[in-house]
């Protein structure tokens, strides 16, 4: 039997366990070969995976391979997965295990329906982690996210250094959907609870943290809704005059609009 070559950052991996983290977020562990091959610094921002989502139509999948010089060769269209962007919740290194959280919203979203249905044992593809790690420690710290940023603000928190200071901004729809973080001494954490899921809160919110100071030595890390990131964004830049190395803005989902039809920002 022929095994098919596979992209050097490709990996199949396979779902060790589920569980819900709260009402709205499930938890998918994945098992990854060799993680320390496949992994990002612990101190990067947020890492993401690109997630090949696996198709409920078809019972075998097909997942990218190699070409002779190593560049990924995608199925057809019909037979191909959707590619969804999730951040890395947790590396848990001694398993080589992978956790990564999903906001559930129904069978409206491809991935959102998997998360929610997959069982221990199912085979998810995944893209190698990656992410921005900062070439020196800030002043001042400001995380902001939605639900759906969590799981990268969480990481970020995990692996801040003790005497790290600043402030974490994060919007979820009601008190059901607040989590247990870790939170340096110096950290202040606030909730915004906001059922639409508009963002303005948020937006308004990290503007008042900012300011209007320059904010040299500050850093930035926003991810939300486009119009909510890009508010955040320009104001830290234009306003608070924090320079672009220093803000780091992502647009995690745009109103209307499926992955792949916008640009996830900077």
């Amino acid at each position: 039997m022929n095994i098919p070559r596979r992209p050097e950052n490709f990996r199949i991996a396979t779902v060790a366990e589920t569980r819900s983290v709260t009402p709205l977020m499930r938890r998918v562990t994945v098992h990854v070969d060799d993680l320390s091959r496949f992994d990002c610094p612990l101190r990067a921002l947020g890492p993401h995976v690109h997630a090949l989502i696996p198709r409920s139509d078809m019972a075998r999948q097909e997942w990218p391979t190699a070409d002779e010089r190593g560049h990924a060769v995608y199925p057809p269209p019909e037979r191909r997965p959707a590619i969804r962007t999730y951040s890395v919740r947790r590396f848990r290194h001694a398993e080589n295990l992978i956790d990564l959280d999903f906001v559930l919203h129904g069978d409206d979203g491809i991935a959102s329906a998997w998360a929610a249905r997959t069982e221990a044992g199912e085979e998810i593809g995944l893209w190698r982690p990656h992410a921005r790690v900062l070439d020196s420690e800030p002043a001042r710290y400001l995380l902001a996210g939605d639900l759906t940023a969590l799981p990268a603000i969480a990481f970020i928190l995990d692996h801040l250094p003790e005497d790290a200071a600043g402030e974490v901004l994060i919007s979820v729809p009601g008190p059901a959907e607040q989590q247990t973080l870790r939170l340096p001494a110096a950290m202040k954490l606030t909730w915004l609870h906001e059922p639409t899921g508009n963002g303005d809160r948020l937006a308004r919110a990290a503007e008042t943290a900012l300011g209007t100071g320059t904010g040299a030595d500050s850093f930035v890390w926003a991810g939300a809704e486009a119009a909510t990131a890009r508010r955040i964004r320009n104001h830290a830049r234009r306003v608070c005059g924090i320079p672009a190395t220093r803000v780091y803005a992502l647009n995690y989902w745009k109103r209307g609009m499926v992955e792949g039809s916008y640009d996830h920002g900077e």
